[in-house]
């Protein structure tokens, strides 16, 4: 549902838009946010989605453990004859 608000004061605005900015949210969201909880009213929690991504290239290998794997990776030419 859309609603419109005229004749927004400058101050609420302002505080408003420093909530938004504050709380990473959209304008829509921090205003749908205030008004709830003004009127009491409980709002679902959304979650936010995290990025995993990292986790999927694994930890960082050491030196050793690196060095190890390039030995294991040679390819001996005499053993392709």
């Amino acid at each position: 549902m859309m609603i419109t608000i005229e004749n927004l004061p400058d101050e609420v605005d302002r505080a408003l838009r420093e909530r938004a900015a504050a709380e990473n949210k959209s304008l829509d969201a921090a205003a749908i946010d205030a008004l709830a909880r003004g009127l009491g009213v409980e709002r679902p929690i959304t979650k936010q989605k995290r990025d995993l991504s990292f986790l999927a290239q694994g930890p960082p290998l050491e030196p050793e453990v690196l060095r190890a794997l390039q030995e294991q990776r040679r390819i001996d030419p005499e053993l392709w004859q």
